[in-house]
């Protein structure tokens, strides 16, 4: 049930709560990156705007220990970088979404049983969803926080399902 509150994407509302990411979830999760041809779809990312999204913290050194900057304590050129890498985070998850959207009539139940998993209802519930709220849970899935660190964590495992390494590879580039 959707709450008033700001989601993961920092879209207004309706944002759903979110369970953490477990085990179970990799699995439904190779269910659907297994109805894609990532191959082909990780050619739709634009390689620009990939390298364009990277940004690592600014670092100081204190007490002989490099910990990240505060943002009021970046340059001017550092805050320019940033907003640089959000917007093309934002371009990348567009992206992601179109090429999602593009596909997923071809994994519409294994999408809803993870979407529904996620927010620990049935799949009808999300099957007979607001066609807005189902869109607003869909990008707060895909763009939570620590959804590509999962991936990460997760490789291991994804590999040994028969899924290529060229295939993670894939994936990875399209939530990141």
């Amino acid at each position: 049930m959707p709450t008033n509150m700001t989601n993961d994407a920092g879209a207004d509302a309706p944002a759903f709560v979110l369970r953490d990411l477990k085990s179970s979830d990799v699995w439904q999760l190779v269910r659907v990156l297994r109805r894609f041809n990532l191959k082909e779809a990780r050619k739709l990312i634009d390689q620009d705007t990939l390298k364009k999204s990277k940004f690592e913290t600014p670092k100081k050194l204190v007490d002989g220990e490099f910990v990240p900057m505060l943002p009021d304590e970046w340059t001017p050129a550092q805050r320019k970088a940033f907003k640089a890498a959000q917007a093309a985070n934002e371009e990348l998850t567009w992206q992601a979404l179109d090429i999602l959207i593009n596909n997923i009539s071809g994994c519409e139940d294994e999408v809803n049983k993870l979407l529904a998993m996620g927010i620990e209802k049935d799949i009808n519930y999300v099957r007979n969803m607001d066609a807005g709220d189902y869109l607003n849970l869909l990008v707060q899935y895909v763009t939570r926080e620590g959804f590509s660190d999962f991936f990460m964590q997760a490789r291991g495992l994804l590999e040994k399902t028969g899924a290529s390494r060229s295939s993670i590879g894939s994936a990875m580039t399209l939530i990141k």
